[in-house]
């Protein structure tokens, strides 16, 4: 039986430390007492209160990270992911988590699978350092294919290495496969034909609209991780509607079905209303 969520909860939580990562890329580390219980692929709406009204909504985050020592990756888009950015130690961010469903646990004698496309990264993660505490010593570690434009659009990867059998492309070439994360993932999925595999993948929306494509292809279980423009991050503002797949015309939505959802509920050729905040 799978434990109840976590309750969300409003909390005002300081900055411990902001490590910049280079190219816009930031992993911002906060103190929470006591500790913030949630799990791999939930996520928080954070703002500062020294935004007075503007912006005026927070900003959805995928948790990196839980515990004591919550942290989110952030990548600058815009002018709330700047501040968030540029957080020094000390500061207080108002946060509302968790939030969302998590992923689903892995299906007994099935491999996990991570696909990350960018800041996609975090949630995977997050779900890989949860499969590595709860796995056996003998059990193989997960696979993982992680892609970006190029070597320097691959944060955290080093990371992900360290829990998880990693594989990375850029379309670039200057790192890895040369080529998008679905050529990396193709050949995975045509080496491991045959064997037990489960899916997870977050990163931009057409990657994983690839991502559930190729599984479906492969006969293989896919979740993906949703993004969607939300201003309440708990199904009240309904700004997070992605179409679904059946019944034609209906909508999820990413905040409270979400984000993590069975690739084959969406349909991906619409992909969610909006642009992400």
């Amino acid at each position: 039986m799978v434990d109840p969520l976590p309750e969300r909860a409003h909390r005002n939580l300081p900055v411990v430390a902001c490590r910049e990562l280079g190219r816009g890329y930031a992993v911002v580390r906060f103190a929470a007492d006591p500790p913030l219980p949630a799990r791999a692929g939930q996520f928080a709406m954070l703002r500062s209160p020294s935004w007075g009204s503007a912006p005026l909504l927070p900003r959805p985050m995928s948790l990196l990270e839980s515990g004591r020592e919550p942290a989110v990756l952030v990548k600058v888009v815009g002018e709330g992911t700047a501040r968030l950015a540029a957080a020094r130690p000390g500061e207080p961010w108002s946060w509302l988590a968790p939030l969302g469903r998590p992923w689903s646990p892995l299906p007994g004698g099935a491999r996990p699978v991570l696909v990350a496309g960018g800041v996609g990264v975090a949630p995977l993660l997050f779900l890989a350092r949860e499969l590595a505490g709860a796995a056996r010593p003998e059990a193989p570690l997960p696979l993982a294919v992680y892609g970006g434009r190029s070597a320097q659009d691959l944060p955290l990867a080093a990371e992900l290495g360290e829990v998880a059998e990693l594989t990375v492309a850029t379309e670039d070439g200057s790192r890895g496969v040369a080529g998008r994360v679905t050529v990396a993932l193709e050949r995975l999925l045509a080496a491991e034909r045959g064997h037990a595999l489960q899916l997870y993948t977050c990163g931009p929306q057409p990657m994983m609209a690839a991502v559930a494509a190729l599984a479906a292809a492969a006969g293989v279980p896919c979740e993906a991780s949703l993004e969607a423009p939300m201003a309440c991050g708990y199904g009240v503002c309904l700004g997070c509607a992605v179409p679904r797949s059946e019944p034609a015309g209906s909508y999820l939505y990413a905040c409270v079905d979400g984000p993590c959802v069975d690739a084959r509920s969406v349909d991906w050729r619409a992909g969610p209303r909006g642009a992400r905040p």
